[in-house]
């Protein structure tokens, strides 16, 4: 994969994610990047979460199965980084997989 695929999808998150907290009044002590972690950070619920997969779905115009993100061994992972739903959709991006 090439560096302007992952730029573009870092960039992408963040955007989204940017626009879902547009309205919320957070006291950020950095701009949001990959390593900005959505629950602790950004205090993200988990309803927020979910509107970030949907919005992030619409973006791309495709499924991506965030389930594979989000849960490990049955259970919901306590956080997850702007970074790793990057890495997540780079990954299917990849793969080509249309779910």
């Amino acid at each position: 994969m090439n560096n302007v695929q992952s730029n573009t999808t870092i960039n992408t998150v963040i955007a989204v994610v940017g626009d879902l907290i547009q309205d919320w009044v957070l006291d950020l002590d950095a701009p949001i990047s990959a390593d900005t972690l959505l629950a602790q950070d950004l205090e993200f619920a988990s309803v927020d979460i979910i509107q970030l997969c949907v919005a992030l779905e619409r973006s791309y115009d495709r499924r991506f199965g965030f389930q594979d993100l989000l849960m490990k061994d049955g259970s919901y992972v306590g956080d997850v980084s702007v970074g790793a739903f990057a890495e997540f959709i780079d990954a299917n991006l990849r793969e080509g997989i249309r779910t």
